[in-house]
């Protein structure tokens, strides 16, 4: 049995970052794009010896699923990354990313709801 490897302290670092991004989203586009490519760099930090080629494509965030996020087939179907994300807890950093992801994707919908009552009011 192979041994897992840990990604959690390199996450925590990118999960600061991504806050910090997406606490100044302004919507729901600027949000799925600062996940996006908050996970890309993160995975090619992991990667970045490997020729896996990762863009906005392969990782979705999807805050009306479970995991809320997408990888794309293709990532998936990549036997180097799928070794790496079998022996390890990247599947959880990431979802930490989701998690705070759709934290600010419940703050923006909450905000918005507010915005279109001021308007709507006479």
């Amino acid at each position: 049995m192979e041994n897992q490897i840990s990604f959690s302290t390199l996450g925590n670092e990118y999960v600061r970052m991504l806050r910090d991004k997406i606490n100044n989203s302004e919507n729901i586009t600027d949000l799925k794009h600062h996940f996006a490519f908050t996970v890309i760099d993160f995975l090619n930090q992991i990667f970045e010896k490997s020729l896996l080629d990762i863009d906005a494509d392969d990782i979705k965030f999807d805050p009306n699923i479970e995991d809320l996020y997408i990888l794309s087939e293709r990532l998936k179907n990549d036997l180097e990354f799928k070794k790496i994300w079998d022996i390890s807890d990247l599947k959880h950093v990431i979802y930490k990313f989701a998690e705070s992801a759709n934290g600010r994707y419940i703050h923006i919908n909450k905000h918005n709801e507010k915005t279109n009552k001021k308007i709507r009011q006479p």
